[in-house]
């Protein structure tokens, strides 16, 4: 069981005992670094309250709980941020509550986006990426905004691009797409029409096709070659796909800055060259 886990858990502790684990929760990624001593004045203890907290909680030693707590603060932080996401928002939250909510709910889509995918099909996608004589970016309503964010990015880098808005101009750029060009399709259900008709033009013109979509048994990952996965986990009464376009734009953000890095100088030279100040409007 996560060391973190089962100090919340514990219920057999003195006082004492209980403010040193308060103290611990409080400032986790302080404690692994410091000793018992140190740690006994902080919370104003002793070091045989330490060593029976210690013993309590199966281990042998502080140097060892140490190791533990570095350990599994990682998966502690990542199961808490979960635990908070399960929970829905209600008719009478507060601000509070609706800010602690949100947030959660957006970073579990991050963490799930990483927990969806393998490190080898990003490695795959940013080498074709370096290969494409231009990329290009499908997606209908709120996945028209990623699209649009991708294809800036691309211009930032002097890189052929586009992510048109309506279906009649995607349809056009599909049609007239070659086999050395580079195709993401951007569907949360993964059953967005305008979207599977697009990978179907691409598909007959041989051009590799990408998809960002839910980690489900849809209709877009089956037409594209290769499928990168998001969390399109909010119900039927989602405003504007929040969590799903928290965790697409992560999955673009990842790819992007891994595509800088394999010609670091010349795109960064590139993005500086590209860069557009904002305007002194003081003047």
């Amino acid at each position: 069981m996560n060391l973190l886990l089962k100090m919340r858990s514990i219920k057999d502790l003195s006082p004492s005992e209980r403010h040193v684990v308060e103290y611990i929760f409080d400032n986790l990624q302080d404690v692994s670094n410091i000793g018992i001593a140190e740690l006994a004045q902080k919370t104003f203890t002793s070091t045989s309250t330490i060593k029976r907290l210690c013993s309590k909680l199966g281990i042998d030693s502080y140097i060892d709980f140490r190791v533990r707590l570095t350990s599994d603060l990682k998966s502690y932080v990542k199961q808490n941020i979960i635990s908070e996401a399960m929970k829905p928002v209600k008719k009478h939250d507060s601000i509070e509550d609706i800010i602690k909510k949100v947030s959660s709910f957006n970073a579990k889509s991050i963490i799930d986006s990483i927990d969806f995918n393998h490190t080898e099909t990003f490695n795959k996608v940013i080498e074709l990426m370096t290969k494409a004589k231009r990329m290009d970016f499908y997606g209908v309503g709120p996945s028209n905004l990623i699209a649009k964010d991708a294809a800036l990015k691309c211009l930032r880098l002097g890189i052929i691009s586009s992510a048109y808005g309506n279906k009649l101009e995607m349809t056009i750029k599909a049609k007239s797409s070659k086999p050395e060009d580079l195709a993401f399709l951007i569907s949360y259900t993964g059953e967005t029409e305008d979207i599977l008709e697009i990978a179907e033009v691409l598909k007959q013109l041989n051009v590799v096709t990408i998809s960002l979509t839910a980690l489900t048994d849809n209709s877009l990952r089956k037409l594209c070659i290769y499928n990168l996965f998001v969390d399109a986990s909010e119900g039927l009464d989602r405003l504007g796909a929040m969590y799903s376009r928290t965790s697409t734009l992560n999955v673009i953000d990842i790819l992007f800055t891994a595509f800088i890095n394999t010609d670091y100088e010349k795109y960064m030279k590139m993005a500086h060259q590209t860069y557009v100040p904002k305007r002194n409007f003081d003047k």
